[in-house]
This record gives structure tokens, C-alpha cells and sequence, in this order.
């Protein structure tokens, strides 16, 4: 860990209104600028009093939000430091606002769309052989979790986190988790696949055609792919949602589960 940056002392000190956001404000401010960085430890409670010349509630107040936020962690007898400032952690608090959207169902899944089908698009256009290869393999691996509604998801999870790899934007990885954790949360995935015969089936499929246009270096057909799955798993869910059970609309018959011939690197 990093000393105390010296240049925190030369700081304006804080108006008494809305104390609190105001040193919020000033931290992120100094992020921003550099004068702190990833890993720096703050100065002292008593030195950041002095500092900032506010209170010792309202200091408190200040570096709750800041960790809330992600921008600052608190270690146990061993003071406040700059968190690491990775998309991941500034990102989290992302999680528990969309636990909180379930009135915003449309929303909620108009913006996975959004995000998960430039993330496929991305991908076709990076994906390395070696990307091509694992999607193939778990497409394979499907076939073994047709009547297994946890293991299916925990191989669907694994999925749609390679895709946001291969994207290769960690900001839109970010996002897409949280989305797609949300989207769990709404389904009450393993409850509902054993009501609905199809529902792996059906994600199976799509999932083998995403992964084979995204093999063929084809951004427009995974886009197409990927709308369509969302469009299914939006479907699904409004059924959960509004307590209307029974199988998807025309599943398909048996999953298309291509092997790695199929979805492979287009030189």
C-alpha cells in the first residue's frame, strides 16, 4: 500500500451543507485527477477531520457512501484505502439497484438486449480459435444437463460470462451480470424449467446458434441469435411473473447442440 498522498492537505475545506456529498464530491474529484489512486491508504480519521474541517459523524457519513460506492474499502483496525477501482467493484452497487427494478420489467430486459447483443457482436468479431473451442465444448455439454434445472443454469451462467469475455470491455461484462442476475431472480429458474418441459431445450438451441455464428465470424446472425434467446427468455419469465405455467411455445423438438465442427474459427 502507498503512503498518504501529501498534496490531501492542501485541500479547500468543507462548507457546512450537505457535508457529507460534498467530501464524497471531493474524494471522487481527487481520483479523478490522480492526487489519489488505486490503493492509496487515506490519512488518518483524525488528519481527514482536520483536513476537510467537518465532524467526526459527518466524515463517517461521507466514507460509508464512498464504500457503498465501491471508491473506498475499510479494512478492520487498519484504516480506509482506495479500493482497487476496477470495473467489478465500481459496478457493484449496480447489482442491488436492479434487485430493486422488478416494476421496471420492460426496462430490465430491454437493456439486457441492448448490452448482450453488442457483447455477441463484439465476440464475433475477437473470438480466437480457442474461444470458438470452449463455446463448442459447452455447447456439448449441454446435453448433459437436460433434466438437471441447476446444473443448466450454472453451464447457462458460464455461457453467457465466456461471451462477455470474449467481448473483451469490462465495463459491459459488468452490466451484463448484474442483467443476467436479475433475470434469475424473476424466473426462479429451476422451479419454472420443471414446469416447462422445453424451456432447456429451447435455451440449448439458442445458445448452439449463437455460438455457431459467432464460430462463423458472423456479428449480424449472433446479434439475430442473441435477440431471439432474449425475446425467449423474456417470454418465459412474463409467464413466471404472471403465474401462467406450461411449455414454451413451439419448442424445438430436440436441442440443437452442434459439435465443434460446426462451430468453428473461419480462417
Amino acid at each position: 500500500m502507498r503512503a498518504a498522498p501529501r498534496d490531501l492537505k492542501g485541500i479547500d475545506r468543507i462548507e457546512k451543507r450537505a457535508i457529507g456529498q460534498q467530501v464524497v464530491a471531493r474524494v471522487l474529484e481527487l481520483i479523478r485527477t490522480g492526487a489519489l489512486r488505486a490503493g492509496d491508504r487515506l490519512p488518518p480519521e483524525r488528519e481527514l477531520i482536520q483536513i476537510f474541517g467537518i465532524s467526526r459523524p459527518s466524515l463517517r457519513e461521507a466514507l460509508k457512501s464512498l464504500s457503498t460506492l465501491g471508491v473506498v474499502k475499510a479494512l478492520h483496525g487498519g484504516g480506509a484505502f482506495v479500493s482497487d477501482l476496477e470495473a467489478r467493484t465500481l459496478l457493484a452497487p449496480l447489482d442491488f439497484y436492479l434487485s430493486l427494478t422488478k416494476a421496471n420489467f420492460a426496462d430490465a430486459f430491454d437493456s439486457r438486449r441492448v448490452i448482450e447483443i453488442e457483447i455477441v457482436r463484439r465476440a464475433a468479431a475477437r473470438a480466437s480459435r480457442a474461444d470458438v473451442a470452449e463455446l463448442a465444448g459447452m455447447i456439448e455439454a449441454h446435453a448433459t444437463v437436460r433434466d438437471d434445472p441447476l446444473g443448466f443454469r450454472i453451464l447457462d451462467s458460464r455461457f453467457h460470462e465466456k461471451l462477455s469475455e470474449i467481448a473483451g470491455n469490462a465495463v459491459l461484462q459488468r452490466i451484463a451480470y448484474a442483467l443476467y442476475n436479475l433475470g434469475l431472480d424473476f424466473q426462479n429458474f429451476e422451479k419454472r424449467a420443471r414446469s416447462e418441459p422445453g424451456l432447456i431445450a429451447q435455451s440449448t438451441s439458442d445458445h448452439a446458434e449463437i455460438a455457431a455464428a459467432i464460430g462463423a465470424r458472423d456479428a449480424d446472425r449472433a446479434a439475430r441469435a442473441m435477440a431471439e434467446h432474449i425475446g425467449h427468455i423474456e417470454l418465459s419469465t412474463r409467464r413466471v411473473i404472471s403465474g401462467r405455467g406450461g411449455a414454451p411455445p413451439n419448442p424445438p423438438a430436440s436441442p440443437r447442440t452442434p459439435g465443434r465442427a460446426r462451430i468453428r474459427a473461419i480462417s
